[in-house]
């Protein structure tokens, strides 16, 4: 009885392991090319490609050295309390790849989402129970790596 007993937290522990799993966001890298060093726009889209969020980047004075973009994310369509985050870090010489990150909030349960930026879909996301979402993916820069 008392071994039986034992395995009740392990198998609760599995299932919460496993709900969790569900729960988080669905995260699809992109295969695009792009070179974002002078990112202008960030665009949360919906399914349908209507604007969800959207906002201009701006340049941040990174230590590293490193070319850093950030967007403040703003509604765009009904949901007035939707908001999110939006950046671009990529090394300043030598660069193949781009990382770019996402963060939303305050979107429906269950929304499929593309990340886009400057018009480049750069990945695709499925907000979670509490309406959130985030992505972080490499970009390929197009062509040779150049000084930048």
């Amino acid at each position: 009885m008392t071994g039986s007993r034992q395995w009740i937290p392990f198998g609760g522990l599995l299932a919460t392991i496993a709900v969790a799993w569900f729960a988080v966001v669905h995260l699809h890298g992109q295969t695009a090319r792009a070179d974002l060093t002078n990112a202008v726009t960030a665009e949360v889209r919906d399914a349908q490609g209507q604007v969800l969020l959207q906002g201009p980047f701006m340049a941040v004075h990174e230590d590293d050295d490193d070319v850093e973009r950030r967007a403040v994310l703003q509604a765009a369509g009904a949901d007035a309390d939707a908001a999110g985050e939006a950046e671009v870090e990529i090394a300043r010489t030598g660069a193949t790849k781009q990382e770019v990150e996402f963060s939303v909030r305050n979107l429906p349960p269950g929304t499929a989402l593309m990340f886009v930026i400057d018009g480049t879909d750069v990945a695709t996301a499925t907000t979670n129970q509490r309406g959130r979402a985030e992505v972080d993916v490499d970009v390929a820069m197009p062509g040779p790596a150049a000084a930048r």
